[in-house]
């Protein structure tokens, strides 16, 4: 019961806004980057975009997408935080002596085949396995493969994946709605991003392109504002998500960090200067609640995720 009531204290202060979902639009224009040799891409139909490798060279093609707050290529840059979910589907066959994949990825470079997985955090591929066609797995810390029991075929499917970021370094990885769940460490953190791609689209039949659907979205975690927040719109801690330390813009005489189970797991107290840096190296990575007053008497309570 205390920890119940530690968690209304938290929470009263603050009032839950609906979770944003964007629509990122499957178009030649909404990617940023292309490699491809013998393969290419293309707008299908009105809704879809399209790739295919086939040819006379190694049947590669790949484009890389950045994360925006509204989708386009224009967009504010955004990386995904704690709780935020990728879902993407792919109308596909099989590659039977290629691959058809998609990965998360932090910052990559984006001129060449290897880049499909350029600093990547999460892959879900479908591999040929050089006829053995192998079904989708998803490969994350260290190269680690988890196989799923979900595999291709010589007609198409549609196969649905959604990415959902539990913490600095951990994630959640559904396919098919649940049908199969992963639950995965990251091979890098800070996604920014992502790329689709496919190799060789022979399916043991015939050439079969792949389709990227209009179903994909990016959905933000439910944000977090305080009533009082013009009141308090100046007081903030940065940086935010902190690595080791952080520092708050005014002159602190009380903080409290409390995990998101209402658990006191720090407390600063004394007359701390806009310099002074609390160190918060030795916590655990994840969402933390910070409880700040301040000399004037002023008192916030903020977000602040640890990486």
């Amino acid at each position: 019961m205390k920890k119940l009531y530690m968690y209304l204290f938290l929470v009263a202060p603050f009032i839950l806004k609906a979770q944003t979902t964007i629509n990122y639009p499957q178009r030649v224009a909404n990617y940023g980057a292309f490699f491809t040799d013998s393969g290419g891409n293309f707008d299908s139909g009105a809704d879809e975009f399209g790739m295919w490798a086939n040819g006379g060279g190694a049947k590669q093609s790949v484009a890389w997408r950045s994360f925006t707050e509204d989708g386009t290529t224009t967009g504010t840059p955004s990386t995904m935080a704690v709780g935020d979910s990728f879902t993407i589907t792919v109308s596909a066959t099989q590659a039977s002596f290629g691959v058809i994949g998609c990965a998360l990825l932090s910052s990559p470079t984006t001129t060449s085949w290897a880049d499909r997985i350029s600093n990547y955090a999460v892959q879900v591929n479908l591999n040929g396995n050089s006829g053995a066609n192998d079904p989708w797995e998803v490969v994350s810390s260290g190269g680690t493969v988890s196989p799923s029991s979900i595999g291709g075929s010589d007609t198409y499917a549609d196969f649905k994946f959604e990415f959902t970021l539990t913490s600095a370094t951990t994630m959640t990885v559904s396919m098919n709605d649940g049908a199969e769940t992963f639950n995965i460490t990251l091979n890098n953190t800070d996604i920014t991003g992502y790329s689709v791609y496919i190799a060789d689209d022979w399916n043991g039949t015939a050439n079969a392109n792949i389709f990227w659907k209009p179903t994909t979205e990016y959905t933000y975690a439910t944000t977090l504002s305080t009533k009082n927040s013009i009141a308090n719109a100046s007081l903030k801690a940065s940086p935010n998500p902190v690595k080791s330390s952080f520092r708050v813009n005014a002159i602190v005489n009380n903080l409290k960090l409390y995990d998101v189970s209402g658990k006191l797991v720090k407390t600063f107290e004394g007359h701390f200067s806009e310099h002074n840096d609390f160190d918060i190296s030795e916590l655990n990575q994840g969402l933390y609640f910070a409880k700040i007053e301040t000399n004037s008497g002023q008192t916030s309570t903020s977000k602040l995720i640890k990486n």
